[in-house]
């Protein structure tokens, strides 16, 4: 009967404070709340805009409110009761980061948007808002949203996992945008930090955007090194540097004191939780033995005290800091407990790591007698900057890896049988070609392997959301591979004329450099700076100086050309009725154009270029600046096959890099290709296409002219989309080479 007199006071009490929230706001709040109740929406999306509602009025204004009021009709409409009943909760804590009404009106207009074109994604989309807002902004935000509907056209479940933050592509997308301090921001000065404080030189790389979650949001260390998250959100800048340099003096600790890996056994996941803590502050205090300033490093990120509720990892955290903290004290039995059986082993035997496991046996069942809940999948070491605890364990096997590796040889045994029933169904002719394909990548793939390899990440350009992703794609530079080029070198013996008629045609063409003499007694202009001094000596009544003509005077050719072949897999189709092959009309060319240009003294270099996704865009270097065409180059030319995509984009910007680090007067890029760019990872057919347009505008920004030699008969050739109908030119066959080179230097003289 009490608690029955409670609930009802309770009520009532509610009910009052909710008439006095109505009677404080609009008109119009008061019936768009009406309007929610009366659609029979449910209580639960009522109740949640009744208490919402004044939160945005009081961030925001009333006519924010307001607006949220149709925003959850809308959502609830569209996306279901479910989904609306979050949008005002959600609401109230954008209004916080967004403040003004404009802004709120813009993340209302998103939210609606998803609604319209993915209804599906309306909850994840709100699951990430919070986050999403405080990291990269209203901005950020905008194109993210974009970039994830933007992905519906062609997959509507990848959409959904981006918008929920799952996809890498998302992931890598908020780590690069978020002002949260990043690894590669630090990278040189956290391995120089590192190396200075244990004298240790291990690999330091940053955790992969597609590792799990425990991974990506702590420091681990293994027998290839060292990795550190990409950030560390919610910590501002300084916070952060102090946990990467924290989490690096704890890790070295670990490399330093951990003498043995501990064996998993029968365990359990909150035995290991335990033992592992334990472990973590026996290597601590060791360290600290050596370097007491570290104390107030480490300490600094223990803020756990005994107001927290008595839970498994909070009192696990108290634990960790009153190991490590000698001013902080804790009442807590099992935190006494804990701290007295690790100071009487610690003072008996400090390098003996296996006291760690003794105790933390007996303290993992304190807690289990306790019925204190503990969840494995969701535990995350705490306080941040200490390590997940793989790199001290040996697991027989790891549940959330088994899982995962379940999932993959599930999902590959399903693709494996699909690909054979098609393979069944195709003609032996298509099996073959198939086949011959796979071995040509593969062969590729080997000699990538072997070659001394750089690696260097540029962004993309995004044409949904008109920004660029940064670091998005890596290009893999390696030299070229070597094949007998017997075949290549008959095929120029049977040009002679060709060559001839090309090299006549750019010593002839007009591309020299010119520079302005000045302050000349004759000359073909005047020098108006020259002419200001003479006028203003004659106002000071000095005799002027008669030097006041210019000259322009030929400097000499001056001209640097890199030329990129396309080698995808598209080239290895004939190029005509003679049954030569795109690619080797490809070699052709450029063995003829970098012979003709070397005799005539214009400097050029050459390169390959083909992809396997983002990740993996290859660019082979064939002849370099500077280097004669001789025997091995040829070798390189004939080692080019077909194979893989064409992500010309970042090839383009690898290209334009290189052209940059030359002083020549005139800089041309000029890319010998077959048609559109494409790639395995992208199912936009624009993306690409506008990628690389976009990339062709900021060479010519740069100064550096780009043109494009479109080889064989393609009918759906993109090319003048990409750099401009002047800029290109169409070889359906080697005869029309000089013209070809005749207009590009016609272009040059402009």
């Amino acid at each position: 009967m009490a608690a029955t007199m409670t609930e009802a006071a309770t009520a009532k009490t509610n009910t009052v404070e909710t008439r006095e929230y109505e009677r404080q706001m609009s008109a119009v709040w008061t019936k768009a709340l009406s309007r929610i109740a009366q659609a029979g929406y449910g209580e639960t999306v009522t109740q949640a805009y009744r208490i919402c509602g004044p939160m945005v009025a009081e961030a925001v204004s009333e006519e924010a409110a307001a607006d949220l009021g149709r925003l959850v009709s809308w959502i609830a409409i569209r996306s279901g009761r479910r989904a609306s009943a979050r949008v005002p909760n959600t609401a109230a804590r954008a209004a916080q980061h967004l403040k003004t009404f404009p802004a709120f009106s813009e993340w209302c207009a998103l939210l609606e948007r998803t609604g319209r074109d993915l209804p599906e994604a309306v909850e994840a989309l709100l699951e990430t808002s919070d986050r999403s807002l405080a990291e990269i902004g209203l901005s950020g935000y905008r194109t993210f949203v974009g970039m994830g509907l933007a992905l519906r056209l062609t997959n509507r479940e990848k959409a959904r996992l981006f918008l929920a933050g799952e996809d890498p592509e998302a992931r890598h997308f908020l780590d690069r945008q978020s002002s949260v301090l990043r690894f590669d921001d630090e990278e040189l000065r956290l391995k120089t930090f590192h190396a200075a404080l244990w004298g240790q030189l291990p690999p330091i790389v940053e955790t992969p955007a597609t590792a799990p979650e425990q991974m990506r949001r702590r420091a681990g260390f293994g027998r290839d090194g060292i990795r550190l998250p990409s950030g560390f959100p919610g910590f501002d800048r300084a916070d952060s540097l102090k946990l990467y340099h924290a989490a690096l003096a704890h890790v070295g600790a670990h490399i330093a004191f951990t003498q043995q890996v501990f064996e998993r056994m029968s365990l359990k996941p909150l035995q290991v939780a335990v033992i592992s803590l334990l472990e973590d502050a026996r290597v601590e205090r060791l360290a600290l033995q050596k370097m007491p300033g570290l104390r107030s490093l480490w300490s600094s990120f223990h803020t756990m005290d005994a107001r927290s509720a008595d839970l498994a990892t909070t009192l696990m955290a108290r634990l960790s800091r009153t190991l490590i903290d000698p001013e902080y004290s804790d009442t807590n039995g099992w935190v006494e407990k804990g701290k007295r059986l690790f100071e009487e082993a610690f003072a008996a035997t400090p390098n003996d790591q296996t006291f760690c496991r003794r105790i933390g046996g007996l303290l993992a069942n304190d807690l289990g007698q306790m019925r204190l809940q503990f969840d494995a999948r969701t535990y995350m070491v705490q306080p941040a900057y200490r390590d997940d605890n793989l790199g001290i364990w040996t697991f027989d096997e790891e549940p959330d890896l088994i899982e995962m590796d379940v999932a993959v040889k599930t999902e590959g045994v399903r693709l494996e049988q699909q690909e054979r029933d098609e393979a069944d169904r195709q003609e032996p002719e298509e099996q073959e070609k198939r086949e011959e394909e796979a071995a040509a990548a593969e062969k590729l793939r080997l000699r990538d392997e072997d070659a001394v390899t750089r690696l260097i990440t540029y962004p993309e350009y995004d044409h949904v959301s008109r920004r660029m992703r940064p670091d998005w794609c890596t290009v893999h530079v390696t030299e070229a591979p070597r094949k007998a080029a017997n075949g290549l070198l008959r095929s120029l013996t049977q040009e002679t004329r060709i060559q001839s008629s090309l090299t006549s045609l750019i010593s002839g063409a007009n591309v020299n450099a010119f520079q302005r003499e000045r302050r000349l007694e004759t000359g073909d202009f005047l020098d108006l700076d020259a002419c200001i001094d003479a006028q203003a000596s004659r106002r000071n009544r000095e005799i002027p100086d008669p030097r006041i003509f210019g000259r322009k005077s030929c400097k000499g050719r001056d001209l640097d050309i890199l030329l990129l072949i396309d080698q995808s897999h598209s080239t290895g189709e004939p190029a005509g009725e003679g049954g030569a092959s795109v690619l080797d009309l490809e070699r052709l060319s450029a063995a003829i154009m970098a012979g003709a240009m070397e005799t005539t003294g214009d400097n050029c270099a050459l390169a390959g270029f083909c992809s396997d996704t983002r990740e993996t865009v290859r660019y082979a270097r064939i002849k370099d600046f500077g280097q004669s065409v001789d025997q091995g180059v040829y070798e390189r030319l004939a080692g080019l096959e077909s194979a893989f995509s064409t992500r010309l984009g970042p090839v383009m910007r690898h290209g334009g890099r290189e052209l940059a680090e030359r002083t020549a007067y005139r800089k041309v890029l000029l890319v010998v290709t077959d048609g559109e760019p494409s790639d395995i990872d992208v199912d936009d057919p624009d993306y690409l296409l506008e990628d690389a347009r976009f990339a062709s505008r900021e060479l010519a920004m740069a100064g550096i002219d780009v043109f494009c030699f479109s080889l064989g008969d393609n009918r759906n050739d993109y090319s003048g989309r990409i750099f401009g109908s002047k800029n290109v030119r169409k070889l359906a066959d080697l005869s029309r080479l000089p013209g070809a080179l005749l207009g590009l230097y016609g272009e040059l003289k402009k």
